[in-house]
Parts: C-alpha cells; sequence; structure tokens
C-alpha cells in the first residue's frame, strides 16, 4: 500500500511510508543523497556535506532557506536528518533484485500532518518514477485536493496549530479547573471570549448553571453534554448552544478537540 499511516508513539507521532522499489539499494541511495538525482523528486534544494553532524540548508525558488542537520549517514541503509523540526529518517531493506523502502517522518506540529503526508506521497511517487527512468509527475491540483482530504479525514489534524497555542494565551490549570484538558483562550473587541480545548485525557467539567449563552463546536473526538439532566453526544463537527439559565456540566474523551465561545465566564469558569 503506498498511502502513508500515522502512528502514535508516546507524546509524539509518526509518518510512515513503505514503498517496495525494483532496484537495488545502491541504486535508490543515490536518489536519496546525490543533489543531481534529489532534483527529480525532492521538494527542495539540499545543500551541505552528506555526512554525520553536517549541517544541511534547505531552499526553495522563494524564502529564506530551512535549516537541518545530519543525524545518521549509513550507506546504503539509513539516512536520518532534521528540517525545521521535522525528523526525516530513510531505510532501505534489501528485497531479492529490489529493496523496500521506508520513509518515516515526526512532525514537529501534529497539525500538519494531513498536509505533510499528502507532499510526501507525491514527493515519493516522483522518487519511484526517477528510479524507473521515468519523468515526474505534473503537479495535478485536483488529485492532491482529492489525496488531502482523504488525508484528513483519516488523521484529522489531532491537535491545533503552534501558533494557536502559545503560553500567552494559555488558560491557567487552577482557573479552567479541568484536569487534563488544556485550553487557550482570545477575547475579541466586544468582550466576547473564545476558548479552544484540547483534551489530553478522558475528562469531566463540574457542573454549573449558565447565566451567559455558550456556543460550542466539536472539532474532533467526542463531547457529552450533559445539560438540564440531558445527555447530548456531540461528535467530531457537531455545533450546539447552550441557551443562558442552563444546568451544564461535560465529559471529554481523551483527544477530543472543542471550540467555545461566550460573553465573560464560560467553560469551567474560566
Amino acid at each position: 500500500m503506498k498511502n502513508g499511516t500515522l502512528i502514535t508513539k508516546g507524546n509524539h507521532v509518526e509518518l510512515r511510508f513503505e514503498r517496495r522499489l525494483a532496484h537495488r539499494p545502491e541504486k535508490v541511495w543515490r536518489a536519496l543523497t546525490e543533489s543531481q538525482e534529489l532534483a527529480h523528486w525532492f521538494p527542495a534544494r539540499i545543500e551541505g556535506a552528506r555526512e554525520v553532524g553536517a549541517e544541511l540548508r534547505f531552499f526553495f525558488a522563494e524564502g529564506e532557506p530551512g535549516k537541518g542537520k545530519i543525524s545518521v549517514f549509513d550507506p546504503p541503509r539509513v539516512l536520518e536528518y532534521t528540517w525545521e523540526g521535522d525528523v526525516l529518517r530513510w531505510e532501505l531493506k534489501p528485497e531479492g533484485t529490489g529493496c523496500l523502502l521506508i520513509f518515516t517522518t515526526i512532525p514537529a506540529d501534529r497539525a500538519n500532518v494531513a498536509r505533510d503526508a499528502t507532499g510526501w506521497h507525491f514527493c515519493l511517487d516522483n522518487l519511484e518514477a526517477a528510479v524507473d527512468g521515468n519523468p515526474a509527475s505534473g503537479f495535478d491540483k485536483e488529485r492532491f485536493s482529492a489525496l488531502n482530504a482523504e488525508y484528513a479525514a483519516r488523521f484529522g489534524l489531532g491537535s491545533f496549530p503552534a501558533f494557536m497555542t502559545s503560553e500567552a494565551n494559555r488558560v491557567a490549570a487552577d482557573a479552567l479547573r479541568i484536569p487534563g484538558v488544556e485550553a487557550y483562550a482570545f477575547t475579541g473587541a466586544d468582550g466576547t471570549q473564545l476558548l479552544i480545548c484540547h483534551a489530553k485525557t478522558d475528562a469531566n467539567t463540574e457542573e454549573q448553571w449558565r447565566d451567559v449563552d455558550e456556543y460550542v463546536a466539536v472539532l474532533e473526538g467526542s463531547y457529552v453534554l450533559r445539560i438540564n439532566g440531558m445527555d447530548m453526544e456531540l461528535g467530531a463537527g457537531r455545533e450546539f448552544v447552550i441557551p443562558r439559565g442552563a444546568r451544564v456540566s461535560g465529559t471529554f474523551s481523551a483527544g477530543t478537540r472543542t471550540i467555545h465561545a461566550v460573553v465573560g465566564k464560560g467553560l469551567g469558569g474560566a
């Protein structure tokens, strides 16, 4: 199967691809390391020595170059380096007259995984074409969009992007009072407060009376809202408006991400 898979390992995720190629590891190794071969499939031009500890720079047609460093260089078996915080690892295992290519990457930002999976899928297609002696495929906008939608449906974002979760916006645990949930607050010009929440474990909110309306949207996972003694399970894509005067509590399943909008104090009294 050419599609990538997502594996959770501790506090990070690993994106993994496997491709069986009809060429010996030595030939594929050249495609992974030599500049003239990389130009056929890799998304950036790489400058830097090919040796352990070497600093790398990644150039696109525009913008500042990215930075990285080689951590493993074991021809023609294992190549590993970083690229702007992401770890990229290439392994080649002989299989008959060909080899198995295993590519894994540990993304610095979990929220980028579906996008990254789509991009690397296309890169690996072009790598396979290059070692077979075929021209790279041109960019197909419709195929890219369809493949990205497929990966997004399978993987989800998994977390909010890093720019939304700065420490400056984090809600203090003693203010939120929901163990296992991380929350970040943003306040509008009219005083409306937007909370984004990520449940790292199963978690429960204390029952409280709402003195303002509250908007809830579930982005991923499951949030069970108990309102006036009645349970309502809100899955991914569900929205709900909690009216003022309601008696509410809630239960997050681990991994759930939600958005809450209120005027003044809302979820957990934050």
